[in-house]
């Protein structure tokens, strides 16, 4: 898979495939949204006890070009007859991203029992349930996307939530990705008024990567951050 250098802008292109009991179909629905959302695209394996041989060429298929694979493990999955062939298979691929999530407290089992889950909770499939384990296994594919997202935040607890999973690795921005939050952070008044980002999450931004801002940009996020108003300009 490729990876940014450290000027290019380039938005990595992952591919998502989630392994999943038919019955628990909703919940494999709550998991492709919540991808979406940082723009990675993910298909979904149907579970069909008459697949036909045109419909199981395209699971290997996809199976063969995905970089991140999500089991969604319950009892369901395991009485499968496909979910847990979609396991044999991947686990061929060391280079694809293991996550899996346990719907009813099933672990994960054989070729996987030694890869840690996540427990849904009440909310279902959610962006922290998924998509901050995600940040600390694949970070440079999934970064680009959640600062993305977290430029969109409406609301202060929005923002301090989009913006923790980016905390830990500010040191590795790129210079784009560096520039990119910067510029998000003070067009947003949502980021640079939130009580979190405010006093912890901006200042470690600007600490780790103020070499990598644009002068003006840098300047306004500083006054913002320390004035708590709009930067009006030089």
């Amino acid at each position: 898979m490729a990876i940014n250098g450290h000027r290019s802008g380039q938005k990595p292109k992952i591919n998502a495939f989630i392994s999943y009991s038919h019955e628990d179909r909703k919940f494999g629905a709550e998991a492709k949204a919540v991808l979406a959302e940082i723009g990675i695209g993910a298909f979904l394996a149907h579970d069909d006890l008459h697949v036909s041989e045109e419909w199981r060429a395209r699971i290997i298929e996809e199976l063969q070009r995905c970089d991140l694979f999500v089991p969604l493990l319950s009892a369901n999955f395991l009485t499968s007859k496909w979910a847990p062939q979609e396991i044999g298979f991947i686990i061929s691929r060391p280079q694809v991203a293991i996550a899996p999530i346990s719907l009813d407290g099933t672990t994960p089992f054989g070729f996987i029992s030694h890869v840690q889950s996540r427990k849904i909770t009440k909310d279902g499939i959610t962006r922290e349930l998924l998509i901050e384990p995600l940040a600390r296994r694949m970070p440079r594919q999934i970064l680009p996307g959640l600062i993305q997202l977290a430029g969109k935040a409406g609301s202060f607890r929005s923002a301090e939530a989009l913006m923790a999973p980016l905390v830990p690795h500010f040191p590795i921005f790129t210079t784009d990705e560096a520039q990119a939050l910067a510029a998000a952070s003070v067009e947003n008044g949502q980021i640079w008024l939130a009580a979190l980002c405010k006093t912890e999450y901006l200042p470690e931004f600007v600490h780790h990567q103020g070499k990598n801002i644009d002068a003006k940009t840098l300047r306004a996020l500083n006054y913002q951050i320390e004035h708590g108003e709009w930067y009006k300009g030089d």
